[in-house]
This record gives structure tokens, sequence and C-alpha cells, in this order.
């Protein structure tokens, strides 16, 4: 093979290309709409629902969805973190109430709120006395069967 300005004789590129294979993961379905992204996990028996964005009436209804199809499983736990949620207005909170009427006698719901963003709404119209809210994601997935909230 002769080289001439970086090519071989045939015109391509000296550069071999390179094939990296990753091992490939179960992904996580996300759900995304506007200004809202929801991750589903399963872990053992819990399903965490990552909520990231604005949930307020467009939104709300895809977290609706989202909660419903997974309470239809009739998993153990389902943990709502709303870390990442930079708005919660009552029609998000509609849903989280809607969710835990609906959830079966063996489903335990949690929420996880670490920001004023979602603090504030749950306090304001003491929905924080009606679900169980922790403060991590790791709190709410370790904590026992039908155990109170750590408020912090």
């Amino acid at each position: 093979m002769t080289v001439h300005n970086g090519q071989s004789s045939a015109g391509e590129p000296i550069v071999p290309s390179v094939v990296i294979d990753f091992p490939r993961t179960r992904r996580s379905p996300v759900h995304r709409y506007r200004d809202l992204t929801i991750t589903v996990e399963w872990l053992d028996g819990t399903v965490v629902v990552a909520v990231d964005g604005d949930v307020d009436l467009c939104t709300a209804p895809m977290l609706h969805d989202v909660l419903e199809a997974n309470l239809s499983r009739a998993p153990r736990r389902i943990v709502v973190d709303l870390s990442l949620v930079r708005f919660l207005n009552t029609a998000g909170l509609a849903v989280l109430l809607d969710a835990h009427r609906r959830a079966g006698p063996g489903t335990d719901l949690r929420l996880v709120a670490t920001t004023r963003a979602t603090w504030r709404p749950l306090q304001l119209t003491r929905t924080d006395e009606r679900l169980v809210v922790h403060t991590s994601r790791a709190a709410a997935i370790a904590a026992p069967r039908w155990a109170a909230a750590d408020t912090g």
C-alpha cells in the first residue's frame, strides 16, 4: 500500500475504523412531553417514577397515565421522585392524590420531595399529611412498609 497525503493508494483514509461494542443494559421507559420527562425503573417489586420538569395542567395527564399503567401491574411500592420537578401545581397534586387512592391494598405510594418547588405546594395544600413524603429516593425505597415519612 502506498500512502500519499494521508490516504492510501485506493483513496481511503489511513485511519482504520474502530467499532466499540458496549454491553446493552435494559433501558427504562422514558416518557417526554414538552417540559416534562418521566423515567420508570423497576427495583425488586418497587417502581421508581422519576419526574423531571414542570407538572402542570398540560403535563399532569402524562404523569397520570404513567402512574396508572404502573399501578395496574400491582407493585409492592411506587416511589414518585419529584427531586427534579421545577414547578408543581394543583393538577399535579390531584394526580398524586388520585394515584394514592387508586393504589391497591398491596401497593404503598411514596413521594420524594427535596426542593421548595415541591415541598411548598405539598405543605400549603396539606397533601403532605395524606401522602408519605421522604427527603431522598434511598429513604423512600428502604423505609419499612407503611412507615411514616422522614421530614428531614
